[in-house]
């Protein structure tokens, strides 16, 4: 590019992955460049290879240690789990043995055997349709780059003369680059690769630093030292913008701050104009996570999914009393506050010890939820005793994912009952029978949801998969994902039925997945009937007040009229004419 093109300002999109505005001086980060190391080495070399592997693990420890200090002190107590991850992933037994086998009997190169073992790990994240899981992967790759770096003793880059509006540019960032920045400094991250579940994200959502993520072009476009314009709400970052375009943003995000902050202090309830309750929710995977709910709004925990705890050990079921202390911190973080368990939902290819015993290579509908529980029961009253004994408040609860039938049903109930006996007789237990719901995410368990009711306290929506069952459409499959659309007429009747079926049998709808944290599909869900919507931590403060203006009487006559429809296009149409100005939307929000 010329010294007359850097001269012009130029706007570039991606996708926001945390909310703000801020402007800053760009600082590129460019990725190291990959290490040149002995791939294969003597019979004799053996010996001082695996004493310089142990040390480089040691090392590694110990500036993993020094890590998770600086980040309690930096970013609080609450996410020291981030690092505790990664040294579960460098104290893996089979992790380890697996890379001295390689050295051992196959004469690599430690730097070799690293790479080469935790290739396997990253391949099997990666594989996984679950963003969370996939963006697991990264964490993996993130111990293998500090541990090779302590094998060939490269010193991490040590950054100096940083700005103190400091916005880094890179094409991906991890926490072992994030750590060596001050992050009081540090007023965006602007990524060319990014999820939104990566622990970077999870930091800097903590800190309040807006990200973006997919900017292509950054190589060509940002230099160090530019000026950068960046919003993490519409993914957009305006490079060399001109003194009058910064003086209009930093007035924007001043008032977007003072809005924030208006939003997060927010505990009044969430009313429609027209007086009626809703009840907004927190979805969350780790424990983290619940106390950030709580801060953001949330009345509760919807749905808090208990994979995450499992691939803590890859290679047994998690033990019990793991268990027992992660429910037993949800339930104290939640106070008076409900929270609800999902049960395990792994599919056949969510874990290596489960892969085993499922077998298939069908995930999306093989012996997954429910299925997997009854299947193997032992594995699952492990995890109802732990949820029992974390439940001395009262205020946990469990649900059953991926029902398909009242059988299903009955038997988890009859398993969680016979759990309690056990644990009453030995004076583990002495609390009342744990409310119990399930997950309606097929359309089976649609067409005899009434049935259904009658076993249960409530009524959980798991909305993505519902959508994808019901129409054959995986929304990660790039030749099918244009079907994945909450809009379609069998979906919007389908959201419906659980709705009305939930108020003629008296239990309790709620509402998880995306859709609830989005401001068209949450304004129809309320117009739907239903008061319980369970979302993002961070979508709560602006569905409040997307609710706030909403009147359930005019949602419900707009739900009205999209029933009568029969086509995707007609709703869709509908929807930006009707709610374009109500919701204050621009036309192509109102339905992405």
């Amino acid at each position: 590019m010329s010294d007359f093109d850097r001269s012009n300002s130029v706007t570039m999109s991606g996708t926001g992955l945390c909310p703000g505005i801020s402007v800053g001086t760009a600082y590129r980060v460019e990725p190291r460049s990959a290490v040149l190391c002995q791939i294969r080495i003597a019979r004799q070399e053996v010996s001082s290879e695996l004493s310089r592997l142990r040390e480089a693990v040691e090392e590694s420890r110990r500036e993993l240690q020094q890590v998770k200090l600086k980040f309690e002190a930096e970013v609080g107590k609450e996410h020291a789990y981030i690092i505790d991850a990664h040294l579960l992933i460098l104290e893996d037994q089979q992790f380890l043995q697996e890379i001295e086998k390689r050295i051992c009997e196959e004469l690599q190169s430690p730097e070799r055997a690293v790479r080469e073992a935790a290739d396997k790990w990253v391949y099997f994240y990666r594989s996984l349709e679950d963003p969370f899981f996939q963006e697991r992967g990264s964490d993996v790759e993130e111990v293998v780059e500090r541990l090779v770096s302590n094998l060939v003793q490269l010193n991490p880059h040590s950054p100096h003369d940083l700005p103190e509006d400091l916005i880094l540019v890179a094409p991906e960032v991890s926490l072992f680059l994030l750590s060596e920045y001050p992050l009081d400094q540090l007023k965006g991250l602007v990524l060319k690769k990014g999820g939104e579940t990566s622990h970077v994200v999870i930091v800097a959502r903590s800190c309040q630093i807006p990200v973006v993520s997919g900017i292509e072009a950054m190589e060509e476009t940002i230099r160090t030292g530019d000026t950068l314009i960046l919003d993490g709400v519409s993914g957009t970052v305006v490079v060399r913008p001109s003194e009058s375009h910064i003086r209009s943003f930093q007035v924007q995000a001043r008032t977007e701050r003072k809005r924030v902050q208006e939003r997060v202090q927010d505990s009044s309830p969430c009313v429609t104009v027209d007086g009626r309750k809703i009840t907004l929710y927190a979805n969350a995977e780790i424990g983290s996570e619940v106390p950030e709910g709580m801060k953001l709004g949330a009345e509760g925990i919807g749905l808090f999914r208990s994979e995450y705890i499992y691939m803590l050990d890859k290679s047994q079921p998690v033990s019990e009393e793991r268990q027992l202390e992660i429910y037993k911190t949800v339930a104290r973080e939640v106070g008076d506050r409900p929270a609800i368990i999902r049960t395990l939902d792994l599919g056949d290819e969510g874990h290596p010890y489960f892969s085993r015993i499922a077998g298939g290579r069908e995930p999306s509908m093989g012996l997954r939820g429910i299925r997997l529980s009854l299947r193997y029961p032992e594995i699952y009253k492990s995890q109802v005793r732990a949820i029992l004994r974390a439940n001395h408040r009262g205020n946990l609860k469990i649900v059953f994912p991926m029902v398909s039938g009242v059988d299903e049903v009955i038997q988890g109930r009859q398993l969680i009952r016979e759990v309690q006996e056990e644990l009453k007789q030995k004076g583990l237990y002495d609390g009342d029978d744990i409310e119990v719901g399930v997950m309606v995410e097929l359309p089976a368990a649609v067409f005899l949801l009434k049935e259904i009711s009658a076993h249960v306290n409530f009524l959980a929506v798991g909305s993505n998969d519902l959508i994808q069952y019901t129409l054959a459409a995986g929304r990660n499959n790039e030749q099918v994902a244009y079907l994945f659309n909450p809009l379609h007429p069998a979906v919007l009747k389908s959201l419906f039925r659980v709705a009305e079926v939930a108020k003629e049998s008296q239990v309790i709808a709620l509402v998880c997945g995306e859709i609830a944290s989005h401001p068209v599909y949450a304004h129809l869900l309320v117009g739907m009937g239903f008061q319980y919507l369970s979302m993002n931590s961070f979508a709560i403060p602006d569905i409040k007040q997307v609710i706030r203006e909403t009147s359930y009487l005019e949602a419900r006559d707009t739900v009205d009229h999209l029933l009568s429809l029969v086509t995707l296009d007609e709703t869709e149409a509908y929807i930006k004419h009707h709610l374009k100005d109500r919701l204050g939307l621009p036309v192509d929000q109102l339905t992405n």
